[in-house]
């Protein structure tokens, strides 16, 4: 017996859901497809790199502005300094010819910075003129010694007015090898009918160099004229860095200037200007001492600052070669003023002075020479020190 078509199966057509069962697949499909969605999403916030936040600019903020803010030609600088500079002549106490140096105008009140030396350190006879570049022409003024630091080579002077142009004083300037300067001065002058103003320039060559009793001086190349003493060693700014002092004359190696640092132009200021005493480096003890010290160099000068009460006091510097080395002493008063001369310490005195003190305060006694001596062991600026009371 046959059976009807309606519960056979054709093997060509597959059978085709019903359609409750295709409602529910169609619904399965798009949860799935949110579920997917939603997750992708999920992820991508989860593990979306943080995003930076924004650099803030920052604001430029007012820088101080003045003229020496960037390197001027030359021209520019020398002009500009030429104005806070002066011509100096002296005449020492026993001598017919005057000295000449350069000094720098510190104040618009008219104080002035030179080497002692310009001033043969105090001992002067009569006035020492100064002379400015005014307009094209010189004019002269009388000037007062205010004080001397011989230990540092340095003089204060004082002119009247108060329409002077002060240098501009770099008091921390640095400074290393290979450094850029320049100097100006009035290296060649020697007549005050023939007054002119020279310019150098070179590179810092060694730093803290000393030569007793200057400590930290700054060697340099620009070759220095003898009027050139007490004038500016000067950057690349026209900024006083130092001031020239000395130049190595004996053919020892190179050819070398030498120049003040700003520490000792500090320090000497502060008991020049400032009326501050040096600091003690010599004490005096309750029997003689004696010690031996040695000039070892043609402009060598040793400095004691010592503190002093009224009476009476000996200074003895006794050579060990008498017949080649003369002591010469010399005393500042607790003001920086020289209270004696230069003097020549002799064989007929023991190579002795007395001196008389008034008023109690820090003296700076100094022993120089009169004589040079080589350098080297060969002692001949040995000498024995001793200072007492009576």
């Amino acid at each position: 017996m046959l059976m009807s078509n309606s519960h056979q199966t054709n093997p060509i057509y597959p059978q085709i859901p019903p359609p409750d069962r295709l409602s529910r697949y169609a619904l399965i499909g798009v949860v799935i497809f949110a579920i997917g969605f939603i997750g992708i999403a999920f992820l991508n916030t989860l593990f979306k790199p943080e995003t930076p936040s924004p650099i803030s600019t920052p604001i430029p903020t007012a820088t101080q502005v003045n003229y020496n803010a960037t390197p001027l030609p030359y021209e520019e600088l020398t002009q500009q300094v030429e104005r806070s500079l002066v011509w100096i002549e002296s005449t020492p106490r026993n001598s017919f010819a005057p000295e000449h140096g350069t000094g720098v105008i510190l104040t618009s009140a008219g104080l002035i910075l030179t080497n002692a030396h310009v001033i043969n350190f105090g001992d002067v006879e009569g006035n020492v003129n100064v002379y400015r570049a005014i307009n094209n022409r010189f004019i002269r003024q009388q000037a007062t010694v205010m004080g001397v630091a011989p230990c540092e080579d340095l003089a204060l002077l004082d002119i009247t007015g108060n329409h002077h142009t002060p240098i501009v004083m770099n008091i921390t300037p640095t400074i290393g090898l290979g450094t850029e300067i320049f100097i100006l001065g009035y290296g060649q002058s020697t007549l005050a009918s023939n007054v002119s103003v020279g310019f150098a320039r070179g590179e810092v060559s060694r730093v803290l160099v000393t030569f007793s009793p200057y400590n930290g001086l700054i060697e340099h190349t620009a070759e220095l004229l003898p009027s050139d003493s007490g004038s500016p060693l000067l950057n690349r700014f026209g900024e006083m860095i130092g001031m020239n002092t000395l130049m190595d004359v004996q053919g020892r190696g190179r050819r070398a200037s030498y120049a003040i640092n700003q520490e000792r132009i500090q320090l000497a200021l502060a008991y020049l200007k400032e009326r501050q005493a040096p600091s003690v480096t010599y004490i005096l003890s309750d029997e003689a001492d004696t010690m031996v010290y040695r000039l070892t160099d043609y402009f060598d000068r040793h400095c004691y600052h010592i503190a002093l009460s009224a009476g009476d006091i000996t200074v003895s510097a006794k050579p060990q070669e008498p017949r080649l080395f003369t002591p010469i002493l010399s005393v500042y008063d607790s003001k920086n003023q020289m209270m004696i001369p230069h003097t020549p310490l002799r064989l007929e005195n023991d190579y002795a002075h007395m001196m008389s003190i008034t008023t109690p305060g820090i003296y700076t006694v100094v022993i120089s020479r009169n004589q040079m001596t080589t350098t080297g062991a060969d002692k001949l600026g040995d000498y024995m020190l001793t200072i007492s009371r009576q």
